[in-house]
C-alpha cells in the first residue's frame, strides 16, 4: 500500500501538470506511452511474444494512434487500423510458406491490441480537442479515480458478499455499490468547483457522467481480469512499482474514457 501511495502521489501531480500546462500532443504521447505498454503487456500475457514482428506491429501502432489522433484529429485513424489490419494479414498469408501458419488467434489478438485498444484510450484525446477540453480530460480521470478508491475503501471496511468471487475475489458489492456512490460525489464536487471558477456545469448531468463512468470502470477493471485468469496470470507486468503493468492501471481507463466521450457528446455538461 505505501508503495501505491508513494506512485500516485508522484505520477497524479505530473498527470496533472501534463494535463493544464503541456500542448495537448504531449499529452498524446503520454497516453501514446500508455496504449504502446498496455499493448505489450496484453500480448505478451495473451501469447504473442514468440511472434516478435507481430508484437512490435502491436506495440508501434498502439503508440501511434494518440498521437496521431493528437495531431490530426480523427482522419487518420481508419487509415492507420487499417494498415495495420494489411500488416497482419500479409503476415498471416505470407507465414503459409513456413512450417508453421500463422494463427488466426494471434493476428486476432495483435488487432485488438494494436487497434481497437489505443482508439479506445485515444478518446482521452479527442476530449481535449473540444472547447475547454482539459476540463473533460479530467472527466475520465475523475469518474475512474474515485469509483476505484471508493469501491476498494469501502470493499474493505463494509465488504462482506462477494461480486465475482471467481473472478476477483477481493470485490465486493458494497465496494462496487461504494464506488458508484463516491464517483457521483465526485463528479458532483468538481462540478461544483468549475462553478466556482465561473464555469457552467449541468450537476444533474455531471451526477450521471459518475453513475456511468463508474459502471463502465467496474466493467473495464472486472474485463481485463478475465483476461488475466484465461491466462492465469497475477498482473499484466511490473512496470509501476505496487500497481503492476500499465494495463494494471490503466484497464479501466479503456472503458471508460469512451463511455465519457458518448456521454459528452450526446450531453454536454461543461460550457
Amino acid at each position: 500500500m505505501k508503495t501505491r501511495i508513494i506512485v500516485a502521489a508522484i505520477g497524479i501531480p505530473v498527470l496533472l501538470l501534463v494535463i493544464f500546462f503541456a500542448p495537448l500532443i504531449v499529452f498524446g504521447c503520454l497516453v501514446g506511452a500508455i496504449a504502446a505498454c498496455s499493448a505489450y503487456e496484453l500480448m505478451r500475457c495473451a501469447g504473442v511474444k514468440a511472434e516478435r514482428r507481430m508484437l512490435i506491429y502491436g506495440v508501434v501502432f498502439a503508440a501511434a494512434v494518440p498521437v496521431i489522433t493528437a495531431l490530426a484529429g480523427n482522419t487518420l485513424n481508419a487509415p492507420l487500423v487499417f494498415l495495420l489490419f494489411a500488416l497482419v494479414f500479409c503476415e498471416l498469408m505470407l507465414s503459409f510458406n513456413k512450417e508453421t501458419a500463422l494463427s488466426f488467434e494471434t493476428a486476432a489478438k495483435v488487432l485488438f491490441a494494436g487497434g481497437v485498444m489505443p482508439l479506445l484510450l485515444s478518446a482521452l484525446v479527442r476530449l481535449g480537442q473540444r472547447e475547454h477540453g482539459t476540463l473533460y480530460i479530467l472527466l475520465p480521470f475523475v469518474a475512474a479515480f474515485s469509483s476505484d478508491s471508493g469501491a476498494y475503501f469501502i470493499g474493505i471496511s463494509l465488504g462482506k458478499h462477494r461480486l465475482a468471487p471467481r473472478l476477483s475475489p477481493k470485490k465486493s458489492i458494497e465496494g462496487s455499490v461504494g464506488g458508484f456512490i463516491c464517483a457521483i460525489g465526485a463528479m458532483l464536487i468538481y462540478g461544483l468547483i468549475l462553478k466556482s471558477l465561473g464555469y457552467q456545469a449541468n450537476l444533474p448531468v455531471m451526477a450521471v457522467y459518475g453513475l456511468l463512468g463508474s459502471l463502465a470502470c467496474q466493467l473495464g477493471d472486472l474485463s481485463f481480469s478475465a483476461v488475466k485468469r484465461l491466462y492465469g496470470v497475477k498482473d499484466y507486468g511490473n512496470l509501476l512499482p505496487g500497481h503492476g503493468g500499465a494495463l494494471d492501471r490503466f484497464d479501466s481507463m479503456y472503458f471508460t474514457a469512451p463511455m465519457i466521450e458518448i456521454l459528452v457528446l450526446w450531453v454536454p455538461a461543461i460550457f
